[in-house]
């Protein structure tokens, strides 16, 4: 299929603010700025529901440099421990979803700035030409797609330019330019971040499927609304893609296929999920606001909070740091021994 897109690409040089006219939205393409305006908003509401969950551990819990009374031997070893009440507890509890909230959001958004810059390497060995507002890539293997972030470029393949007819490389860049237009590798992305930073809202992951299938219908419709006839040069332009990957007709995204019947897309906005993660939220700023006036905790930064021999800590420490970095090494995946294109 000719139409996907490479959310995570990265690119620079093909100007979103520099294609041609914009089209006005249609239902798909309604829909899928609904989602994204409503996953935005969610996840802008729940960075600032953890701010004063933040400020009430600062005010509730007190940390003292010195040694204090509450410690317990074990096996010879001074070991101190926290003391708190329950309101304290809970604020804490409240704040340490918040940090792997933001933890998470951090890693993903990191991953993404890696995933979008191997993909640009891999695009650059491949030297793609400028071709009248796209780039070309030598490759008999059809393919066509957006990647870019700030800036996104259309790609296609010379196998894909080969196998079109006139009509249908005119629909299949006319869908290309639309995810374009709209900066849709940027914004699917950024939905990708959200729902798994947020992981806690119920939701976020509707959201966001809902916003992959409406980008790619949304496109559909663009094209088909260019011009008429569209709509069987599309048809026969996903056959033709999809024949050459020699997946058979199993490989067609199915709410594509019934948009090209005439279908609307069946995916609702998920509102009663999208009110139950505002009532969350509002219910841990609730929470930590009326417990904090209780909340009492207290604890030491003294050696003897860790161990009162620190070398001891420092040793156990070492092999948990070569799991860990043994089992990062692990994960990345191995080079292929030939670059491939981005996935359509």
């Amino acid at each position: 299929m000719p139409a996907s897109i490479d959310s995570r690409a990265v690119g620079g040089g093909f100007d979103a603010d520099e294609t041609a006219t914009w089209l006005p939205e249609r239902a798909a393409g309604r829909a899928f700025a609904r989602a994204s305006r409503a996953g935005l908003l969610l996840g802008l509401l729940g960075l600032a529901a953890f701010t004063p969950v933040l400020v009430r551990l600062v005010e509730s819990w007190r940390l003292s440099p010195h040694a204090v009374s509450h410690h317990v031997a074990i096996l010879g070893q001074t070991l101190s421990y926290p003391v708190a009440n329950a309101g304290a507890v809970i604020v804490l509890a409240l704040a340490l979803l918040g940090g792997i909230a933001t933890a998470i959001a951090l890693f993903e958004i990191g991953q993404e700035l890696r995933a979008t810059q191997r993909l640009s390497r891999r695009l650059a060995q491949l030297r793609p030409r400028p071709d009248e507002g796209l780039f070309v890539i030598d490759d008999d293997r059809p393919e066509a797609f957006c990647a870019g972030l700030l800036r996104p470029r259309v790609y296609i393949t010379s196998g894909a330019l080969q196998r079109l007819d006139e009509q249908g490389l005119n629909v299949v860049l006319t869908h290309e330019r639309h995810h374009a237009r709209r900066r849709d590798p940027l914004r699917l992305a950024a939905s990708r971040v959200m729902a798994r930073s947020l992981f806690f809202l119920p939701g976020v992951r509707e959201l966001h499927r809902g916003q992959q299938m409406l980008a790619e219908v949304s496109a559909d419709e663009s094209a088909v609304a260019a011009v008429a006839g569209n709509r069987s040069a599309l048809a026969r332009a996903m056959l033709s893609f999809n024949d050459a990957d020699g997946g058979g007709s199993s490989r067609i995204d199915p709410v594509r296929v019934d948009y090209l019947l005439g279908e609307p897309p069946g995916w609702r906005f998920p509102a009663l999920m999208c009110i139950a993660a505002l009532a969350l939220l509002a219910l841990i700023v609730t929470l930590a606001i009326l417990v904090a006036k209780e909340a009492a905790g207290s604890a030491t930064l003294a050696a003897p909070f860790l161990s009162a021999q620190p070398c001891i800590v420092m040793l156990a420490l070492i092999p948990c740091g070569l799991g860990l970095l043994a089992a990062g090494i692990g994960r990345i995946p191995r080079q292929r021994s030939r670059t491939p294109a981005p996935r359509r």
